[in-house]
């Protein structure tokens, strides 16, 4: 087995000369012998094992053998306690879903904080087959009829070409001892009954049909990897990035597509927007008083604006709200990032029409000025005009979006607004041609329009 194990590895691409793999060791004969193995190889690696206290005291027997192990094989074991049944009731989650939360969570901690690159996960062949009909029973789409990948990010699942009945022969064979979990005789999980129940009958009925299984696997993995060309070659063409970072998704342009619900879904879930969500997101845009529903997903936030669906990473909130900018300073990176230049008024002076730079009368300005996010309320006296006008309803006139809205900051030289960053700048502190220096500010941005 070792041969193939071996070749497993390089014919994947799973390990590269010089990383460092921790092994998620359970003490089950799957991960003893995908210990054994990596033992055999020479490759770099340490163990991880979780214990979620589920089955009282046999857990704590599982965590001690485990250390036993590594022991034997004197190598570095790291042990965590996580607690599923707590975090399953907090997120709402089975305790399948929470225990695979928290143990992969806790295996990233551990490489992060001890360099090592990679978990190796002792999923086997079998485990491709339940895992085919748990998605399938669950009305899965490609994504999940695919079954389990041999590599996913940091992931590596290097016994994923043996059966089970192999990995147990070998653990005979070699004299390896292991934990037996006693919950995998129950039939209370889905995967149990599929191993106990389904699986069996279907062999009786066809003989050999995991071979079948894992054909079409790759027919769909095949699929899968035309489809995903599709959806990039479509985002491309609709996603746009704005200056602030934010993407813009024409919604006419949306509309036109069909399944209009299907490729709702594969575009939106590269941002991690489940069906039930992107379902929601299309019986919304055919509403009219659809302007302004958001959505969330666990790294981003979807607004919809007039003609335009608004994507962007969740942001942390500032924990200041008043930023101070001293005359002697070159540039700020918070709240955004504005650079700040002194110069002679001259007649060669070029002055850009670039609303996000601003230029002001360096004599009229009090010190340190203020920068903080527009409030309710706010007013500036617009460049060109002689009364002032309430900053929310330039932005109002501007048709600026909800997003931008949040992220819109004023510049104050003592309680006046002197700059609408970004949008329009004060007529009272304009230059002239009495003005001597010149105090220009640019707003740096994140991305260029396009």
């Amino acid at each position: 087995m070792i041969n193939r194990f071996e070749k497993y590895i390089g014919q994947n691409n799973l390990i590269k000369p010089g990383d460092r793999v921790l092994l998620a060791v359970s003490g089950g004969v799957d991960s003893v012998v995908m210990l054994n193995l990596f033992h055999k190889t020479g490759i770099k690696y340490a163990i991880a094992h979780c214990n979620f206290k589920l089955r009282g005291a046999e857990s704590d027997v599982d965590e001690k053998f485990v250390r036993l192990l590594a022991h034997n094989y004197n190598v570095e074991v790291f042990s965590g306690l996580c607690n599923a049944t707590d975090y399953s009731k907090k997120k709402n989650l089975s305790m399948q879903e929470a225990a695979r939360e928290l143990r992969y969570a806790w295996f990233n901690k551990v490489c992060l904080h001890n360099n090592y690159s990679l978990v190796a996960v002792a999923h086997n062949h079998d485990d491709t087959i339940e895992t085919f009909f748990i998605n399938l029973f669950r009305g899965a789409g490609l994504k999940g009829l695919k079954s389990i990948p041999a590599k996913r990010q940091n992931i590596i699942r290097p016994l994923m070409f043996a059966t089970r009945n192999q990995i147990e022969e070998y653990a005979n064979k070699h004299n390896l001892e292991f934990r037996e979990d006693s919950s995998n005789k129950s039939d209370y999980y889905l995967r149990n009954k599929i191993r106990h129940h389904l699986i069996p009958k279907i062999e009786e009925i066809s003989p050999g049909f995991s071979s079948a299984i894992e054909k079409s696997i790759d027919n769909l993995k095949d699929s899968d990897l035309i489809l995903q060309s599709a959806i990039n070659e479509k985002i491309k063409h609709l996603f746009i990035a704005n200056s602030t970072g934010t993407i813009n998704v024409s919604i006419p342009e949306l509309l036109k597509l069909s399944p209009f619900e299907v490729w709702m879904y594969y575009l939106l879930n590269k941002f991690g927007f489940n069906r039930q969500i992107t379902d929601s997101i299309c019986v919304s845009l055919l509403e009219e008083n659809r302007t302004g529903l958001k959505f969330s997903s666990p790294d981003y936030e979807l607004l919809i604006d007039r003609n335009y669906l608004l994507i962007r990473k969740h942001r942390k909130k500032s924990s200041s709200n008043k930023y101070k900018i001293t005359k002697e300073q070159n540039e700020i990176a918070a709240p955004v990032n504005i650079i700040f230049e002194n110069h002679k008024n001259a007649p060669e002076f070029i002055f850009s029409k670039n609303n996000n730079i601003a230029y002001f009368d360096f004599a009229k300005l009090i010190f340190p000025l203020t920068i903080r996010h527009w409030e309710v309320g706010d007013r500036i006296i617009p460049f060109g005009m002689t009364g002032s006008k309430l900053i929310s309803d330039i932005l109002i006139d501007s048709k600026v979006d909800l997003f931008e809205k949040e992220n819109t900051y004023v510049v104050l030289s003592g309680e006046k607004v002197i700059w609408l960053v970004g949008h329009r700048s004060s007529n009272e502190f304009k230059v002239t041609k009495s003005t001597k220096h010149i105090f220009m500010m640019e707003l740096r941005l994140l991305f260029s329009p396009g």
